[in-house]
């Protein structure tokens, strides 16, 4: 509803919306893989291979499909907190990783 208070019926400030999620994705991706592998190129490609050709690309493309693009930043949030208990366990880090698993 946010979005349509904020560009009416414009697409185009909708699907902007939809490339932000996206590339938030992109970037918390190449953050877990860079943090779980410490292979900063190898990251950087995959995050790159995703950017450029995601897996599901009407997610970006088509305004209606908010959901799998919100779902990802999530699933990526959800990626650094199992990673980041898997280092050093912690309640704190238990805690938001359910927690980011019951958002994405």
């Amino acid at each position: 509803m946010l979005d349509c208070q904020l560009y009416g019926l414009n697409a185009g400030g909708h699907h902007l919306t939809n490339v932000i999620l996206h590339t938030i994705s992109v970037l918390l991706l190449f953050l877990v893989l860079k943090q779980m592998t410490g292979a900063l190129w190898q990251s950087a490609f995959v995050a790159a291979l995703f950017a450029i050709h995601p897996l599901h690309v009407e997610s970006v493309a088509w305004i209606a499909e908010r959901k799998d693009v919100l779902s990802a930043v999530f699933f990526m949030l959800t990626l650094a907190a199992y990673a980041r208990y898997a280092r050093a366990p912690s309640q704190l880090d238990i805690c938001s990783w359910r927690c980011f698993s019951l958002l994405g």
